[in-house]
């Protein structure tokens, strides 16, 4: 009975193998050299051998992983859940799995694993989504184009950069017809977002000063110390307009509070770039 029993183990022990032979044809060292499923270094960041950088060469395609962990990557023929290192909700699948960090998806580190912000692929990430002083945060949809999945063809777009595709506050219209503070002698404002991919200079956002009375400012994205977002950049101090004449950074308040305080430093970062005219305690959307 015993003997049946090893020879029961044997084939289904086989039959578990044989189903990764796609796995190990693809992603594996030949099973001549070696006696486990994955190579040595598949769960190491500085192994050559490492899952990571495979799948990165292979254009995040995860189709092998999921024939043994699972369409849903929870353990699959394999019995084990890719989940037990990639604790997010999507687990592989999350955002922050090839670039980001557990703060947010947005790089530091890119997907080449840079971290310095004058790399184009970390930029002004961070001072965009986590927020600073000036504004609370920037939706990556006002930016870019949220993919829903990854994989060839989908999202990381193979070795191009990322499709950027303006939207939300970035294009918001400013001195609409029909809107309480119009004026007829001003042309209506409506942003045409564009990315220069050369010189990597945003220009024509709501966001930096094309807006009603703005700059209509160009920032560099990888310039992040030169003070691009510093008052005055998008719009005057004051603004050259006959109503504002006089005024200065501490007089602001008095139509701007609370998104600003008598000392002239913003105290609610979240009413400012929100695509609202903050005036007289109220936010107007149509301005």
């Amino acid at each position: 009975m015993k003997k049946h029993i090893e020879i029961i183990l044997a084939i289904a022990v086989g039959f578990a193998f044989s189903s990764c032979s796609k796995l190990q044809n693809n992603v594996l060292a030949p099973a001549s050299v070696q006696d486990v499923v994955h190579p040595a270094g598949w769960t190491d960041l500085n192994s050559s051998e490492f899952h990571g950088t495979y799948i990165k060469q292979h254009n995040y395609d995860l189709a092998t992983c999921a024939s043994c962990h699972g369409a849903d990557y929870r353990g699959g023929i394999s019995g084990k859940s890719c989940y037990t290192c990639h604790e997010e909700t999507n687990g592989p699948l999350a955002c922050n799995t090839c670039h980001g960090s557990l703060n947010n998806a947005a790089p530091p580190p890119d997907l080449s694993g840079n971290t310095s912000t004058t790399d184009p692929g970390v930029g002004a990430h961070q001072s965009h989504l986590a927020g600073n002083s000036y504004l609370s945060s920037v939706a990556c949809s006002s930016c870019h184009v949220v993919p829903q999945a990854a994989g060839p063809g989908i999202h990381p777009f193979g070795t191009q950069s990322a499709l950027v595709a303006f939207s939300g506050v970035a294009t918001t219209e400013t001195n609409t017809p029909g809107s309480r503070f119009y004026d007829s002698t001003q042309p209506t404002v409506v942003p045409q977002p564009m990315f220069n991919q050369q010189t990597l200079e945003c220009s024509n956002t709501y966001c930096h000063g094309d807006f009603k009375n703005g700059n209509n400012y160009t920032p560099t994205w990888n310039k992040t110390t030169s003070g691009q977002a510093a008052c005055g950049t998008c719009h005057g101090i004051p603004p050259n307009t006959p109503i504002h004449r006089g005024q200065t950074m501490q007089t602001c308040y008095l139509c701007h509070e609370p998104m600003i305080g008598p000392n002239g430093v913003i105290q609610d970062s979240s009413l400012h770039v929100n695509g609202k005219l903050e005036l007289y305690g109220k936010s107007l959307s149509v301005w």
